[in-house]
């Protein structure tokens, strides 16, 4: 009796077969695992910067007196122009201290005021910098930018960190020994941006700087002025309480205008005085007389720097569009950071979940377009082989 046992050949093949397509499931699943345990962090943590910001030149000049005209038409001459709210790398501006002041003197500002957050460290090196290559012609004054999850202000002409009441979630009472810190220290007090501080982030449907004090309360507070000119923002309301309490008699209160510098973006707009002297002193005394106006252009400055790649950007680019692929499958919230350490609001993760079940789709068709495809390769592989086994064996029996 003869048994046919291609049917269980057939079958342990087939099984073999599984077996082996398992295998490299198994071994692909692994593998993906392994990589996103290693670039969801890279997608985190990196700060891949697609600008070298060390290697820009700013080979420009700009000059507003060229085009526009103070914001208060009877304010007369000025020989001053001051950007009052710049950020270096000593916190989290992208231009160096020494960078920063080319950047200025090439956008048309011959004074700075400069703030890093929670720190003057920024400001004296750029002071030093400035009196040592530009003596005469460009003059620093040091500052701090006062950077909590309530409010931020400028310290101007300090040159000492103000720590006092400094903290992540200061109470009134924090602000105001902050404030009166400031003053022994001989400098002027200006609250910042009052329409970012106040602006709803809509994941958290909340301020991005809760419990943002009242005008009022800061004018009771102490403080000297405020920013009425943040970046491409004009505060026209605060412009116009401002105007309405200097005109009723009341002490006067100080209007300054800010690039809020964090990367060499345009100027918009260039605080203006009419200093006695060239002098830091001079300076800071008309602002403190609130003897100040402003140049705005909306459309910003024009000079721009040619963008120069970082290597490291080029060297990892690849790597990091991979690793944001898999951070797409989730949102991460933190909110408005503290400059303490801490976020301003609750951390929300948004996971999604559609975008991982779309994934697991592409990876299975994948794998089984490779199987396929390899299945192909292998039959077509034996008919060529047969073939050429074929031929051999004619050719050897003729």
């Amino acid at each position: 009796m003869v048994y046919n046992t291609r049917p269980a050949q057939r079958e342990s093949a087939y099984e073999a077969y599984l077996l082996q397509v398992l295998r490299r499931l198994l071994v692909m699943i692994i593998f993906v695992f392994l990589i996103s345990l290693l670039l969801i962090p890279f997608h985190e943590t990196s700060d891949l910067q697609k600008t070298d910001f060390k290697a820009l030149t700013f080979d420009w000049q700009t000059n507003p007196r060229d085009r526009l005209s103070p914001i208060d038409p009877a304010f007369g001459s000025f020989n001053v122009l001051l950007d009052s709210h710049a950020h270096t790398t000593v916190s989290d501006g992208k231009l160096t201290p020494e960078q920063l002041v080319e950047y200025a003197i090439a956008q048309g500002y011959n004074a700075m005021i400069v703030t890093d957050h929670n720190t003057v460290d920024g400001g004296l090196r750029a002071e030093e910098y400035a009196n040592t290559h530009h003596p005469g012609r460009f003059i620093v004054i040091p500052g701090m930018e006062y950077s909590s999850c309530r409010i931020h202000m400028n310290f101007i002409n300090v040159n000492v960190t103000v720590t006092e009441g400094n903290k992540a979630q200061p109470t009134d009472e924090d602000i105001r020994t902050a404030i009166a810190r400031a003053h022994e220290l001989g400098g002027l007090v200006i609250v910042n941006h009052i329409p970012w501080s106040n602006t709803t982030i809509g994941t958290f449907k909340t301020p991005r700087l809760p419990n943002h004090p009242s005008i009022e309360s800061l004018i009771d507070w102490g403080v000297d002025g405020f920013e009425v000119v943040n970046q491409a923002t004009f505060d026209l309301p605060t412009f116009q309480h401002l105007q309405s309490l200097n005109g009723s008699g009341e002490p006067k209160m100080i209007m300054m205008t800010g690039s809020d510098i964090h990367s060499p973006e345009p100027a918009y707009a260039w605080t203006i005085l009419n200093a006695r002297q060239f002098t830091k002193e001079s300076i800071m005394r008309e602002i403190q007389a609130g003897r100040t106006s402003f140049l705005f252009d909306p459309t910003g400055s024009t000079g721009r720097a040619d963008h120069v790649y970082s290597s490291k950007y080029l060297a990892l680019a690849p790597l990091s569009e991979l690793a944001d692929y898999f951070g797409s499958f989730y949102d991460r919230y933190t909110g408005q950071y503290s400059f303490h350490g801490s976020h301003c609001q609750n951390e929300i993760v948004d996971v999604h979940g559609l975008s991982i079940g779309c994934f697991m789709m592409y990876f299975v068709a994948a794998l089984v377009l490779f199987e396929i495809i390899l299945k192909l390769f292998r039959v077509v592989g034996r008919k060529i082989h047969r073939r050429r086994s074929h031929t051999a064996w004619d050719d050897s029996v003729l």
